[in-house]
């Protein structure tokens, strides 16, 4: 114990120090743990990375210790898979290497990237420079772009370098003494130079000093002035034998490519400036090939044995017309040609990489046909088509695709039924081997398919009909963008759909099927949706996450809310408002605020139903004269005493509101949406230890020097009785708005209620507003679902869905929640009177959260 604090101690509390160190230290024995801490004290305070160095040491073999140190210069921030095909390419055990790193807290995966900390990639590249101090070009690994440039400039690099990066464009000057030269601007600048000038200066982005490189005539012989820029020379490259990766940007050589290093594994050459690969181009002993951006018409002439490369990127490369031959490609996994907007021809030997998993055409518009072999692709789990707009669909023969999982195909017209049917045909029906080859099985290619994205087709009601049916496995599904009203029938056939996104879809109307393990819908931009049914219940999954943003019609979603004009409201319930005067009101026009869509329409005086909460908005001066406590103040404090033959059934509330004459809310334009329209409605019971917080999902907003009155009921049940007290308080007001007055007043009756209903009863009607007419408590049943904290429930269903909506970010997410709402202090209201310009806390005190917090904090787009 006494070891463990004096780590502490020596580590300053610094949380990175102690995380790393732990982790490294924890398995092993005391012996080690007494040696490590002699060398703790013996580093000065400062000396942060040298203290993190002892982890490093720390690992278990040279292995590791080097898998780390490419990591940190060459992979950090980049794709897992991506790396380890490389890295296992380098004779690194790179899997359990990556997971020893993780255990020991030197390395994280985010989203499936390789995440290491600032410091500890500091530490790392110190651990190189260390090896070499005063020559870059003898250090193993040459990450800073100025070196590599010294180094291709100097022809001094050696035998230790195994990997090195130099791009270009970070570059930031390149100067002589007296006159600079911008690296963008060589082709302009004219090789004339002043006869004082003896030396050379460069800069790059990775560097705060500068460094005198050579003498001029050392520069005169490295590169010269051409139309395309500076130009290296490629023998260079001669003493670089051990060269593994190589990473370059826009760089230009000049030479014989024999002098290329013959061991790389990776080739990340991005700008590439040939017509074509030369064939003296070593590439035999690459694992990937990554030439986006290039300027190739070709990649190679015939065919060129590649028999380790497993990825191939040719990404942007925009005067690409032809892939090369495939058949010496035999272990090729990923093949990309993104954006290649000249490609017309795939080479039909395409159908012999049995190896490959992922390929990307997108934004291939020339591309018209693919090749008859392609339906051999038997390991293909991963095809995107999206953008292929010249793609002619009856050359589509996914047919025989046995592994496809993941298939993209957005933004392709699908004008003609007949072409629309083939398709579907042929991605529904798979051949079945068997001598009568030209005859399609009933069986279904859809026991494959996980992902589908069809956004942006242009796809009707009746084509989408024709094709899923049969997709059992499909778990996410793309139709943002097409002009289907309604989803057909045979969708809740989908059994293992989870995300089913309908984004933009201007002729949507309705939701009235949708499958039952559904997590995760968005329908952002409907803007014709009014109605979302068999929605499944939040009550099952607690998981589902809901996007309507922009929806503006979208005025119901059962088992969530219904808002409808007051008058269709069953007279019982709106009389439970006690002497709510219909004629006088419903009439009045009101705009209401969606909080769930983010979007504000005028109504007609309309009644919300939510949580098994009645409320409504209209206009008005006063408080109604039947509430029994009244105030000014935004918290009002209420003692439930005892009535003979009298059931208390619930708390009316009244609040009455007009706009702000604050400072800041003079930006509510209709730009400024979301945080400028809140309040909520916390109710306390004192006596049982019950909190609430209601925010409802519709705010009104009053007119100019018009005032608005908030008028709800809750159907409190065994949660309010006599002899409790109560605390109501409105908490949270935007700055948009002043609260001018505010009541409160207990719901009673004397005819006896039926308790016989079950609360699974309960939570089956608690969608259904009749059920607020039974005098339970229907809120109850929503209780399980929003509780923050024990007996701490917050009913909001726009801040619900941000919680699933960020799973990683949710215990922070409800603890912030947590902390802002429940919190045991009032917000004084704004006087109506005062413009302030000042910048003051909503709550009036200042909160000092962690940088994290307030980035949720800013997610979460309340006005705290």
């Amino acid at each position: 114990m006494d070891l463990t604090i004096d780590v502490v101690h020596h580590c300053k509390g610094i949380p990175l120090d102690l995380k790393v160190l732990g982790s490294s230290l924890g398995d092993l024995s005391i012996e080690i743990w007494e040696s490590a801490l002699r060398k703790l004290k013996a580093i000065p305070d400062s000396k942060i990375l040298e203290k993190l160095r002892i982890s490093y040491e720390c690992l278990p073999d040279d292995n590791v210790q080097n898998l780390f140190l490419d990591i940190v210069c060459f992979f950090a921030g980049k794709d897992k898979d991506y790396a380890v095909t490389i890295l296992d390419g380098c004779g690194f055990f790179s899997v359990v290497g990556i997971q020893i790193l993780v255990d020991r807290c030197l390395l994280a995966i985010e989203h499936n990237k390789l995440m290491v900390h600032q410091l500890l990639q500091d530490m790392g590249r110190e651990i190189i420079r260390e090896e070499s101090p005063w020559e870059p070009s003898s250090q193993s690994r040459i990450w800073k772009h100025k070196d590599a440039f010294n180094i291709f400039q100097g022809k001094t690099g050696t035998e230790r370098i195994q990997g090195l990066v130099l791009d270009i464009r970070m570059l930031k000057e390149v100067e002589y003494v007296g006159q600079k030269l911008n690296g963008n601007d060589v082709e302009h600048w004219q090789f004339e130079c002043p006869a004082d000038v003896r030396s050379l200066r460069m800069t790059d982005a990775n560097s705060q000093g500068r460094q005198s490189l050579t003498v001029l005539e050392l520069f005169r012989n490295v590169f010269s002035e051409t139309s395309n820029g500076i130009l290296f020379e490629i023998d260079a490259f001669s003493r670089m034998k051990k060269l593994r990766i190589l990473q370059l940007t826009e760089a230009k050589f000049t030479g014989s490519y024999q002098w290329f290093p013959k061991s790389l594994k990776l080739l990340h050459w991005r700008g590439f400036f040939l017509k074509s690969i030369p064939k003296d181009f070593p590439l035999e002993s690459l694992v990937a090939l990554d030439m986006r951006r290039s300027r190739l018409q070709q990649t190679w002439e015939g065919t060129r044995k590649l028999k380790l490369l497993k990825i191939l990127n040719l990404s942007h490369s925009h005067f690409l017309r032809r892939t090369p031959d495939f058949s010496g490609l035999p272990n090729l996994e990923k093949l990309i040609l993104k954006d290649c907007i000249r490609l017309f021809h795939i080479h039909e030997s395409i159908g012999d990489l049995q190896e490959l998993v992922f390929l990307n055409l997108r934004d291939c518009k020339s591309l018209s046909n693919l090749p008859r072999s392609f339906c051999k692709l038997n390991s293909l789990e991963t095809l995107i088509i999206s953008g292929c707009s010249g793609l002619a669909l009856s050359t589509i023969d996914l047919g025989n695709l046995e592994s496809l999982k993941t298939l993209h195909a957005d933004e392709i017209n699908y004008d003609h039924e007949k072409s629309w049917v083939a398709l579907w045909q042929s991605w529904s029906s798979k051949l079945r081997k068997s001598p009568d080859y030209d005859n399609f099985s009933l069986y279904s290619l859809s026991s494959s398919l996980v992902s589908l994205s069809l956004a942006r087709c242009k796809l009707t009601d009746d084509a989408l009909s024709l094709g899923v049916n049969n997709l059992f496995s499909l778990r996410h599904l793309n139709l943002s963008g097409n002009l289907i009203s309604n989803l057909p029938q045979s969708i809740t056939n989908l059994s293992m759909l989870q995300d089913l996104w309908l984004d933009a879809c201007p002729n949507l109307q309705s939701l009235h099927n949708l499958p039952s393990r559904l997590i995760k819908l968005k329908a952002t931009e409907c803007t014709s949706l009014e109605r979302v049914t068999n929605m499944p219940s939040l009550l099952e999954t607690h998981t589902l996450f809901l996007d309507v943003r922009g929806s503006e019609k979208l005025t119901e979603i059962p088992g969530l809310f219904k808002l409808e004009p007051i008058k269709f409201f069953e007279e019982e319930m709106v009389n439970t408002l006690n002497h709510l005067n219909l004629d006088d009101i419903q009439n009045a026009e009101v705009e209401l605020f969606n909080r769930l869509t983010n979007t504000k329409k005028k109504y007609s005086v309309q009644g919300l139903y939510e949580f098994g909460i009645f409320s409504t908005y209209f206009p008005g001066s006063e408080i109604p004269s039947w509430f029994s406590m009244k105030g000014e103040e935004s918290l009002l404090t209420l003692k439930v005493d005892s009535l003979t033959n009298t059931k208390i059934i619930g708390l009316n509330i009244c609040i009455l509101y007009s706009r702000s004459n604050h400072q800041k809310s003079r930006c509510w334009e209709e730009n400024q949406l979301g945080n400028w329209y809140s309040f909520f409605i916390k109710l306390n019971n004192l006596s049982k230890g019950v909190k609430w917080i209601y925010a409802p999902t519709f705010i009104g907003i009053p007119g100019p020097n018009e005032n608005l009155t908030y008028l709800c009921q809750w159907k409190l049940g065994k949660y309010l009785e006599a002899g409790d007290e109560i605390n109501v308080s409105i908490i949270g007001w935007s700055y948009t708005f002043q609260m001018k007055d505010f009541g409160v007043s207990l719901e009673c009756e004397t005819v006896e209620t039926d308790l016989s209903v079950t609360s699974n009863e309960l939570a089956i009607k608690s969608s259904d507003p009749s059920a607020y007419l039974s005098g339970h408590c229907v809120m109850e049943s929503y209780m399980p679902v929003y509780q923050l904290a024990w007996n701490h429930y917050c009913f909001s269903h726009p801040d619900y869905f941000l919680f699933n909506g960020h799973q990683r970010k949710q215990a922070a997410m409800r603890l912030i929640l947590y902390q802002k709402l429940f919190e045991d202090f009032v917000q004084s209201s704004i006087d109506a009177g005062t413009e302030d310009d000042s910048d003051i806390d909503i709550y009036h005190e200042k909160y000092a959260e962690e940088a994290a917090l307030a980035e949720l904090e800013d997610d979460m787009e309340w006005p705290w």
